[in-house]
């Protein structure tokens, strides 16, 4: 059960015990992350698997998914689960599809002018959760300004699962993003 606090009842002091966030006062997270980073810039994919033995508790054959293995897996989600995720994409496709729109120039002062420019990012990487909390949200939400900004690679980070491969509904996502490829890695590993 949560606990619950009235924040007219608390102190200067409980507020602000309250609402620190963890910290890692000794480094020692991020230590651990450097080494990580470090190992993977030395071994390369060697070292991806080992973290996905160590972390993910997972024995990888290969670090990616192809598209026929994407298609098997997502062949799994049920038909109203789609359709959710099918309406959740046009209205984020919708709200992000209106950013494109040219704005106007805006002359703030004499022969000043002033705007917004749209350039897409030729390749950008999306790093999606999936392991003990599965984000399909977070991949539509990062992939659909990705895909209608016109990036032409989009690299896909997402851990894998204890069977290998990643969630079902990532896989869905992924093939309505037309992306054919998931690299499986999560954590500070995935963004070495």
């Amino acid at each position: 059960m949560m606990k619950t606090y009235n924040y007219s009842d608390l102190s200067k002091k409980d507020i602000g015990e309250l609402v620190q966030r963890n910290v890692d006062p000794a480094n020692e997270i991020r230590a651990i992350v450097e080494d990580v980073i470090a190992n993977v810039k030395e071994h390369g994919d060697s070292a991806l698997l080992d973290y996905a033995r160590k972390f993910d508790k997972v024995e990888l054959n290969k670090l990616y998914l192809d598209k026929e293995e994407l298609i098997a897996i997502a062949s799994t989600v049920q038909p109203a689960q789609k359709a959710a995720l099918d309406v959740a994409y046009q209205n984020i496709y919708k709200f992000h599809k209106t950013q494109l729109k040219a704005e106007d120039k805006v002359e703030t002062m004499p022969g000043v002018n002033c705007w917004r420019e749209l350039r897409p990012i030729e390749k950008v990487g999306l790093y999606i959760p999936g392991g003990t909390a599965v984000l399909p949200s977070t991949f539509l939400m990062l992939g659909i300004p990705a895909k209608i900004a016109g990036c032409h690679e989009i690299v896909v980070c997402s851990p894998p699962q204890k069977n290998g491969k990643v969630n079902a509904f990532i896989a869905y996502v992924a093939l309505m993003l037309g992306i054919d490829r998931i690299f499986l890695a999560g954590g500070s590993q995935a963004i070495a």
